[in-house]
């Protein structure tokens, strides 16, 4: 007889994804160019290259950020909003270990 207590769906709920790795501050920094950019937001690893040219405010706020933590910068723009929120979360490649 099957059982009652239901078998939680944790294939679904815990697969690993993109976001899996760990990444330290020399890394990032490694990935501050244009063609490799990278940044950390709130201890998040973000791989921006393919934003830069799509950034509604220009290519310069996204190049700012690239091999830095650019945590202080996105939130003075984009605390409390919920889209540019979004959209950051889904170039996050991993989080910092260092």
């Amino acid at each position: 007889t099957p059982s009652s207590t239901p078998t939680p769906a944790v294939s679904k709920t815990q697969a690993p994804t993109a976001s899996a790795g760990e990444y330290t501050t020399a890394q990032v920094k490694a990935n501050s160019g244009a063609s490799n950019c990278w940044t950390i937001v709130d201890d998040n690893v973000y791989n921006l290259t393919s934003w830069i040219n799509s950034h509604p405010g220009g290519s310069n706020a996204i190049l700012s950020l690239c091999g830095v933590d650019g945590t202080s910068a996105f939130k003075a723009q984009h605390t409390g909003r919920a889209g540019p929120i979004g959209q950051l979360d889904s170039y996050k490649i991993g989080k910092l270990k260092d």
